[in-house]
């Protein structure tokens, strides 16, 4: 599978890990993303911070 990331979005994704999953209510995509700093209770809205870029 190949993924397609804009270059101004590419800070916000390093590190970032996208997972299937299939429970017995649904199946989905999983993003799990080391620089989410919060996320609302239902998940819709998310604050992510920049990763450090490396020199």
């Amino acid at each position: 599978m190949k993924i397609l990331v804009a270059a101004d979005a590419l800070l916000f994704l390093l590190g970032s890990e996208i997972d299937y999953e299939t429970t017995r209510l649904a199946s989905k995509f999983v993003f799990r993303n080391p620089n989410q700093t919060d996320a609302c209770g239902c998940g819709e809205s998310v604050t992510i911070v920049p990763a450090k870029a490396e020199a």
